[in-house]
């Protein structure tokens, strides 16, 4: 082997390296005070779904009422050594923290992402992970998340699928896949003078056709994700929504519905969407 190929397999294996390297993320933990006679609460920017502690000298559990504040507590007094806690939260952010005691908590109250703060010891932002959530598959719960605003803001119309019933026009906009979640673009129109609130809204897989004395097969999905979540449509007024679903495969004799309750009513909304419009589902 020559210089030149020597030299050309070590800068190979060492961009190899620096690769391997880059893609490493070491989450640094950041450091809290707790005591026994006072509560710290820390502040997430969306709902907690996991809390563990690394040993039984402090507790820790969701504040009551609030799904984004997590309380933290020594649960012995003058615990010695120094022990963790983390926190994943709903859009997959991943948190780590070093707890130590002390009497009198230097800082009551940690506000996460916030940008600036009365204490030198809440100034810099805590370190975050990313982690995948099951019930968002693949894809990271924050890029479903922003691909739900995305399609909204931009209010495309790739498909016109329409039904109208007692002056209610639902129409489906567009149908996109990214990463095996399924997104749904939906337009509401009131054309009455009245309004339409809803009550209830699902998505469900059903026979395309059913024969007589035949039971229906009906498979319900749950929704991860809802952009502009479907409330009231005022009279004379269009009200757009976008819906995230989990991957799904249908044959073509079934049909994916969406059912749209009318609250202390009777004009419900049914629209249905056919197996050969979701394989056509643009991909994002």
């Amino acid at each position: 082997m020559n210089r030149l190929s020597s030299l050309f397999l070590t800068i190979a294996a060492l961009l190899a390296a620096l690769a391997a390297d880059a893609q490493h993320v070491d989450v640094a933990p950041r450091r809290i005070e707790v005591g026994f006679n006072k509560t710290v609460h820390i502040l997430f920017p969306s709902p907690v779904t996991y809390i563990d502690i690394g040993s039984m000298d402090i507790i820790a559990g969701k504040a009551a009422g609030a799904e984004n504040v997590v309380r933290v507590k020594a649960a012995v007094r003058d615990f010695p050594k120094e022990t963790n806690l983390t926190v994943i939260t709903e859009d997959g952010g991943y948190y780590s923290f070093d707890a130590r005691y002390a009497e009198n908590p230097q800082v009551a109250t940690h506000e996460i992402g916030a940008a600036t703060s009365a204490s030198p010891a809440v100034q810099t932002p805590p370190a975050e992970g990313r982690v995948l959530l099951e019930a968002t598959g693949r894809e990271r719960p924050a890029v479903v998340k922003k691909t739900l605003n995305d399609i909204y803001r931009l209010n495309r119309t790739e498909m016109r699928l329409r039904k109208k019933h007692y002056g209610i026009e639902t129409e489906v906009q567009g149908i996109y896949v990214r990463n095996d979640v399924i997104y749904i673009h939906l337009s509401l129109y009131n054309n009455s003078n009245i309004s339409f609130e809803v009550e209830d809204l699902h998505f469900r897989i059903e026979d395309r056709k059913v024969a007589k004395r035949t039971a229906q097969q009906i498979t319900p999905l749950e929704l991860l994700r809802v952009c502009n979540d479907l409330r009231i449509v005022r009279a004379h007024q269009r009200q757009r929504t976008v819906f995230a679903l989990p991957k799904f495969t249908m044959p073509d004799d079934k049909i994916l519905v969406l059912e749209i309750v009318e609250r202390n009513g009777a004009r419900h909304q049914r629209i249905e969407i056919r197996n050969k419009q979701i394989r056509l589902a643009r991909t994002l």
